[in-house]
């Protein structure tokens, strides 16, 4: 794959008419599809859509951050300010890549959890005025009790799994702030993007920490059914595969 290449001449819209300066306080915004971004987490997203396109290259021109934003439904190719979710992750972009094919991806780091305040007419693409909702630095000791808690649900999920990389482990048993536990464990469950997002929304820690430990519980529970079924099922067939060599 081969980095695009954006210069700072380029300011105009596909259209070719010249685009005016963003605000200091705006936000380009790109829509997803299926996909919530977490503060702390990297994500590589695939921009089909011409305004998508043009609103991550405008950001890379820049040199300005995007607010990757979930769609309220998929199917939608254009989606409005209406379409979209009211909050979403302030992001660094990390790289802008064109394949040869043509299409083209970004590599977004999440920052930051944001709302949307108002959305800006003007461009070509999706500007809002957001409001920017930083972590709570406290640390009661109800708080560390469920990061305790969360932290061994977290482990036991991800040695139940078949196949996990080895360095995702270690990453949760070094993290050591609540906010960053909980937004990883949300990141890497396999739920619907919708309880993610509702993840995402939750502002208050405490709230949101037991709401993914209530998810990773159930996927827990499954996981070890899961296994169970597996160990019984191999020891059906290992005891038919014996009574056969016996006969």
């Amino acid at each position: 794959m081969a980095e695009n290449q954006i210069t700072a001449k380029e300011s105009t819209s596909p259209g070719g008419a010249s685009l005016a300066p963003l605000p200091p306080d705006a936000l380009i915004i790109v829509p997803v599809r299926n996909t919530v971004l977490f503060p702390g987490m990297v994500l590589p997203i695939t921009l089909g859509r011409p305004k998508s396109i043009a609103a991550a290259q405008q950001a890379v021109r820049d040199q300005r951050q995007v607010g990757i934003l979930l769609q309220r439904v998929a199917e939608l190719d254009d989606p409005s300010a209406i379409d979209m979710h009211r909050m979403g992750t302030l992001a660094n972009i990390v790289r802008y890549v064109t394949t040869p094919d043509g299409t083209h991806h970004l590599v977004c780091q999440g920052e930051q959890r944001f709302q949307v305040v108002e959305y800006l007419s003007g461009w070509p693409f999706l500007v809002a005025r957001v409001l920017r909702i930083p972590e709570p630095e406290t640390r009661t000791p109800e708080i560390e009790a469920r990061f305790v808690n969360l932290k061994a649900q977290a482990v036991e999920a991800i040695q139940l799994l078949p196949q996990v990389p080895a360095d995702l482990l270690a990453a949760i048993q070094s993290i050591e702030a609540a906010p960053a536990l909980t937004d990883l464990a949300a990141a890497y469950m396999d739920i619907k993007p919708e309880e993610k997002q509702e993840i995402l929304e939750t502002v208050d820690i405490t709230a949101r920490m037991d709401k993914v430990s209530r998810m990773l519980g159930h996927r827990i529970e499954v996981l070890r059914l899961s296994q169970e079924i597996g160990r019984q099922t191999k020891a059906a067939l290992d005891e038919r595969q014996r009574e056969a060599l016996l006969r």
